[in-house]
């Protein structure tokens, strides 16, 4: 904290000169309480950054532990035998003005890894590259009626979940099927090319069938986090349980 007081110097009134000449005088606090401050500041951000990964990931309903690790650097787990760890990059933080997370998705036929740029207002994921199967998709949302054994290949540069629309990359899949989850039939389904790319009003994910180049499904997503999802009508019949085009309104 810096202190100043201006002393001025002069002989006689006014017509002397009296406030022709000014000194500043500056009072610096002192190293020791600077010190002490930062050490302070770091301590609680080691706290912070050192705390159970408990923190942001809370316990299952019978009171397991679903994350190890810690706030810095952990792993959580998800059904399926699948898993995703996370790691604070603070050089990255500091570039991007932003708090910067490389992050790891493994499990089966899923290897994964990219990087997650957020402030508040933004959210942008990076550099996704690897496998991941759809059964990941099961994994984070349980309540899916239906559950696909495709395996997706991961080329994304960008793909922005909230802020200003930004996307570019590919995601591809071979044959596969998909089956209700409370049983019956399979459905057979074909290779499927995906898009990402941005426009001025939301960030755009679409999926393609490999054979016909029909349009199976697509989702939107706009600044503030909304999402539209369709199926569209080359979807129609992949997707058990779905035998028309629909559309849904959610937000991130």
């Amino acid at each position: 904290m810096l202190k100043v007081w201006r002393t001025r110097e002069g002989e006689g009134g006014r017509a002397a000169g009296a406030f022709q000449f000014e000194r500043l005088t500056v009072k610096v606090t002192r190293w020791r309480v600077v010190l002490a401050g930062v050490g302070a500041g770091a301590y609680a951000l080691g706290l912070i950054a050192m705390a159970p990964s408990e923190i942001i990931v809370a316990k299952s309903s019978n009171g397991e532990r679903q994350a190890v690790g810690t706030v810095w650097a952990g792993e959580r787990a998800m059904p399926g035998g699948f898993g995703a760890r996370w790691a604070v990059m603070p050089v990255s933080s500091i570039l991007h003005l932003s708090g910067a997370v490389s992050l790891g998705l493994r499990g089966p036929d899923t290897a994964a890894t990219g990087q997650v740029l957020a402030r508040p207002g933004r959210v942008l994921v990076r550099d996704l590259e690897g496998t991941a199967s759809l059964r990941l998709l099961n994994a984070v949302a349980p309540s899916l009626p239906f559950a696909c054994s495709s395996m997706l290949r991961l080329e994304v540069a960008a793909l922005s979940l909230r802020g200003s629309p930004q996307g570019a990359g590919t995601m591809t899949s071979g044959p596969a099927d998909c089956a209700p989850t409370t049983g019956g039939p399979a459905t057979p389904i074909p290779g499927l090319n995906g898009t990402i790319s941005a426009d001025g009003a939301a960030t755009t994910v679409a999926f393609a069938r490999a054979d016909s180049g029909a349009e199976v499904m697509k989702a939107r997503v706009q600044a503030d986090g909304g999402l539209t999802a369709s199926i569209e009508p080359g979807g129609v019949g992949l997707i058990p349980g779905v035998g028309a085009p629909v559309s849904i309104e959610t937000s991130l």
